[in-house]
Order: structure tokens, then C-alpha cells, then sequence
């Protein structure tokens, strides 16, 4: 018989940001077999959901995505840092580690194809980290932050967006 589930940690949703792809730059391959290609990620939002704290709306300004597939081309791994400005003059310094599940659809947006359409949530995870040195800030950089993302490609300018929704992560209080 199993033991029955009580005390997992559970989730509060947070925080959803926006981030748009800009350059790519092909570095090529590592000594480890991965390829590597840079995405620059200039511009973009970040923004709290209803109820959490620290409550903040920011702009990106500046970002850059280190991306890696795997030798075998099932997944492939981001390293994402990036810098926003809340309305208030606040800097934020945000990113993620994320792992992508590749499939055809994910290859045509990063291969930047014509025919790349945007793809829903579910194919990519991580972890996601904020911080800022302004005390109204600080307690974001204490936080277990876990998030979900999607791609969406902008039919008439081909634009990518990549969405991600932020969940803090709620540890369970009792014993078993």
C-alpha cells in the first residue's frame, strides 16, 4: 500500500513575463557535442499576478538567452539572464534554467522558419531566480520560484515571444 500524499510542497502563482527573441547568433559546437546559439532578448514585461508580494510591474531592458541542444536533439537547455525596471525606477535582475522538450514544431520557431507557428504551454520548465538590491524587492531573492513557458510567433511580423508563468513554491508545514 502506498503512503498517502500529505506535506508536498504546493504552488502560488506569481509572476508572468514576456520577453522578446531578437538576434540569434550560432556560436556552433562545444567539446561537450551540444550546439550553442545566443538569442539576444532586448525588450519585453514582467509583471506580478493579483495577490502575490512583492507586487510589481517592470520592463525589460536588457536580456540574453544562452540555448543548447543536446547531442541527440530531443532537448535542449536555456540559460536565460536578463535586467527590468519597474515603474518606480527599480532594477530587477531576472532569469531562468529551463529544459525543452525539441519536437518539430520547437525547432521551426528556433531555426526562425516561415512557416514557424507559436507553440502552447507544456514543452519547457525550470527554474527561475529574481533579484534586487531595493529593500521593497529583497524578499524575491529568498523565493523557490518554478515556471512553465510557451513560444508565440506573431503571424504578420514573425516576432517570437517567449511567455513564462512564475509559481512560487509553497513548502508543506505539517509531519507525517
Amino acid at each position: 500500500m502506498s503512503p498517502p500524499i500529505i506535506n508536498f510542497p504546493s504552488l502560488q502563482p506569481a509572476i508572468v513575463w514576456k520577453v522578446q527573441a531578437g538576434a540569434a547568433h550560432p556560436v556552433g559546437q562545444r567539446q561537450s557535442g551540444s550546439t550553442m546559439i545566443h538569442f539576444e532578448t532586448p525588450t519585453g514585461s514582467v509583471e506580478t499576478v493579483e495577490g502575490f508580494e512583492p507586487k510589481f510591474t517592470a520592463k525589460v531592458v536588457f536580456g540574453a538567452d544562452w540555448l543548447e541542444f543536446d547531442p541527440d536533439q530531443k532537448h535542449a537547455r536555456i540559460n536565460m539572464k536578463a535586467v527590468a525596471t519597474t515603474e518606480e525606477g527599480k532594477d530587477i535582475s531576472f532569469g531562468y534554467t529551463r529544459i525543452i522538450e525539441l519536437n518539430e514544431p520547437v525547432m521551426k520557431i528556433f531555426n526562425q522558419t516561415p512557416d514557424s507557428v507559436g507553440v502552447p504551454f507544456g514543452f519547457s520548465t525550470g527554474a527561475h531566480t529574481f533579484f534586487s538590491g531595493d529593500p521593497t524587492l529583497k524578499e524575491l531573492e529568498n523565493m523557490t520560484l518554478v515556471g512553465n513557458g510557451r513560444m508565440l510567433v506573431d503571424e504578420e511580423t514573425r516576432a517570437i515571444t517567449v511567455e513564462s508563468r512564475i509559481s512560487k513554491v509553497v513548502p508543506a508545514t505539517g509531519f507525517d
